[in-house]
């Protein structure tokens, strides 16, 4: 079965690409596309400012985290070295509350509560 994927995102392959890999790990291309688009607003809210989201961490605990990709917040602690975490299906973000760097696998995403 093919399925086309129409996105209004600002990155429509980002997005496809979410996509694809929650869908093959959940085994559910609904949930992958409702996950993907979950991520895309909480990084936009991220972005913008500070985003209250909630994820399963491994160890199947539940977190609820405050981050932001904010440049002004975070952008001191940024090197540019090493690989990317949405290579390996993540997503990473400042944590206001730690002061550090955390990261969630995409199809543990929850919900995005502001």
């Amino acid at each position: 079965m093919n399925t086309t994927i129409i996105t209004t995102a600002t990155n429509s392959a980002l997005v496809a690409a979410h996509i694809t890999r929650i869908s093959r790990r959940t085994g559910s291309s609904l949930m992958g596309m409702s996950k993907a688009l979950l991520i895309e607003e909480a990084k936009r809210q991220m972005r913008e400012g500070i985003c209250h989201f909630v994820f399963r961490k491994k160890d199947g605990s539940v977190r609820e985290a405050y981050g932001t990709l904010n440049p002004a917040l975070c952008g001191k602690h940024i090197n540019g070295r090493g690989i990317s975490p949405e290579y390996h299906g993540c997503t990473c973000f400042w944590c206001a509350e730690k002061g550090g760097f955390r990261s969630f696998r995409w199809e543990n995403l929850i919900a995005v509560l502001s």
